[in-house]
C-alpha cells in the first residue's frame, strides 16, 4: 500500500480536488465529533474557519495543511509526500476519492509554538497508518520551520487519537486553550533544535 501526502495551498495552480477534499474532511471531522461524540465545535468558530481556508493554516503564515490518500497497490508500505501543486510523479493527477485524511498546523505563540488542528482520518482510511503518516509529515515540517514546541487539544473519549499522539512523544500539559468539554485534554511535544552547519 502507498500512502500519499499532499500539501494543500488553496492556490490557483493547485489541483482543485485537494482544496475541495480538505474541506470535506474538515466537515467530516466536525460532524463525527458532533454526531458520535456529542461535541459541538461552534465555540471554536468552526464554520468561519472552514469558509476561510487556508486561513491560519497557510504555508505563507508558517502554518500547514495536508491531506492523505492511499493506493492499495499490493506493494510494500511506502509514504510519498507530494509538494504543493498536487501532481504525483509522472504527472499523475490527484484521485480525490482516495483522499481519506487531513491534518493542519498553525502558529499560536510567537514564531515557534504551533498547534495541531483538525487531525482526522475517515472510517474508510483507518487502521492503515494514514494518521501516523500525517503526524510524521507535520512534525518534519515543523522541525524544518524551527518550531520549538507543538501543542494540541483533544478529548479523553478519543482514545485512539491520544494513543497516536503519545506514540510520537506528546505528553499531557497544562490547558492552554478553553474548551467546554469535561474530558478536555491538552498535550505538548518539545521539538529538538536541528543541528546546522
Amino acid at each position: 500500500m502507498t500512502i500519499i501526502i499532499y500539501s494543500v495551498t488553496f492556490e490557483d495552480d493547485e489541483d482543485s480536488n485537494l482544496a475541495a477534499k480538505a474541506k470535506v474532511l474538515f466537515r467530516g471531522y466536525c460532524d463525527e465529533l458532533n454526531d458520535e461524540h456529542g461535541c459541538d465545535l461552534s465555540f471554536q468558530s468552526f464554520q468561519a474557519e472552514l469558509d476561510s481556508l487556508p486561513g491560519k493554516f497557510a504555508f505563507s503564515k508558517k502554518g500547514g495543511l495536508w491531506v492523505a490518500g492511499y493506493e492499495d497497490d499490493g506493494e510494500d508500505d511506502e509514504v510519498v509526500t507530494v509538494a504543493p501543486g498536487g501532481m504525483l510523479p509522472g504527472g499523475k493527477p490527484v484521485e480525490a476519492s482516495s483522499i481519506v485524511g487531513v491534518v493542519a498546523l498553525k502558529l499560536i505563540e510567537g514564531d515557534s509554538v504551533g498547534e495541531v488542528k483538525r487531525m482526522f482520518v475517515n472510517k474508510e482510511g483507518r487502521r492503515k497508518g494514514i494518521g501516523e503518516a500525517l503526524v510524521r509529515v507535520l512534525l518534519e515540517y515543523a522541525k524544518g520551520k524551527h518550531y520549538s514546541e507543538i501543542k494540541l487539544d483533544s478529548l479523553e473519549r478519543l482514545g485512539a487519537a491520544l494513543a497516536l499522539y503519545e506514540k510520537f512523544g506528546f505528553k499531557r500539559c497544562e490547558k492552554y486553550v478553553e474548551c467546554p468539554e469535561a474530558d478536555h485534554v491538552c498535550m505538548s511535544l518539545k521539538l529538538a533544535a536541528e543541528a546546522t552547519g
